[in-house]
């Protein structure tokens, strides 16, 4: 049985656009209350060398009635799991916001197999040691509503406006989006964690979540002891709307992942 058809890789992973020719693997991991959904449009624009495989968390679209994820770590356990059981190899990992943080923990369980990643990207997202900008997220859940919680989430940018005015769309998301924030807020790790890959950060300029300002500090968490830093214009969302220099810096660094090209 190939991974395609085996039933718990394609309850966890989306392949939107199908390339088993395809020299390289970009494994794609949502922001918080994000789904698979996503990344369809990036999958179809990422070019016939390079096949996406998105990671579905429970609790939305395809596995709406599945609880959500209760920690961080549960998930990464779960990703790398797939991943290995599914012979995924050397993939490059792309993490968005709190995906950064679920693929950099699915990374240091997948250090030592064959499905390591050859490079970890890391979009939008402090540095997995550097709470700070974490820490207020427990207190917003618990005091503020659901409709201000989604409100702050549009704020991003990451979540369609219309959705404010459907009150049972809502009350189907919220419970994702709830425990993802949750999971993020508690996530804690040691300051000398570290993957063995490469760390590529892409910072947008204007993300109070995640200041560009912080973005070298995912240089500690890699065994190389620096994280490339790529800057972009935009907002926590930059790159929704697909723009070229976000592509062709995104494909530049899937095809200098593992063959000792510098990305830059």
């Amino acid at each position: 049985m190939t991974r395609e058809n085996a039933p718990e890789f394609a309850r966890w992973i989306r392949r939107f656009h199908p390339r088993p020719a395809a020299e390289h693997t970009l494994v794609c991991f949502p922001h918080a209350g994000g789904a698979a959904s996503y990344y369809h449009g990036l999958s179809a624009a990422l070019g016939p060398d390079v096949e996406a495989l998105v990671v579905q968390y429970p609790g939305r679209e395809n596995r709406l009635f599945e609880d959500p994820a209760p920690s961080v770590e549960w998930l990464a356990d779960a990703v790398a799991g797939v991943l290995e059981a599914g012979a995924v190899e050397r993939p490059v990992f792309f993490g968005h916001s709190m995906g950064a943080i679920v693929a950099f923990e699915t990374a240091r369980r997948l250090d030592r197999t064959s499905a390591r990643p050859a490079a970890l990207v890391a979009s939008a997202s402090a540095a997995p040691s550097h709470p700070e900008p974490r820490a207020p997220l427990l207190d917003a859940l618990a005091d503020e509503t659901d409709t201000e919680i989604l409100a702050g989430i549009m704020g991003l940018g990451g979540t369609d406006t219309d959705v404010a005015e459907h009150a049972e769309l809502i009350r189907l998301v919220l419970p994702a989006v709830r425990a993802d924030l949750s999971a993020l807020a508690r996530y804690r790790v040691a300051p000398d964690a570290t993957v063995r890959c490469p760390v590529v950060v892409y910072a947008p300029e204007d993300d109070p979540s995640a200041p560009a300002r912080d973005a070298a500090l995912w240089g500690r968490h890699t065994a190389g002891g620096t994280a490339e830093v790529h800057r972009f214009a935009g907002g926590h969302f930059y790159f929704a709307s697909l723009a070229g220099p976000f592509l062709d810096r995104l494909r530049l660094t899937v095809r200098a992942a593992g063959t000792g090209v510098a990305f830059a």
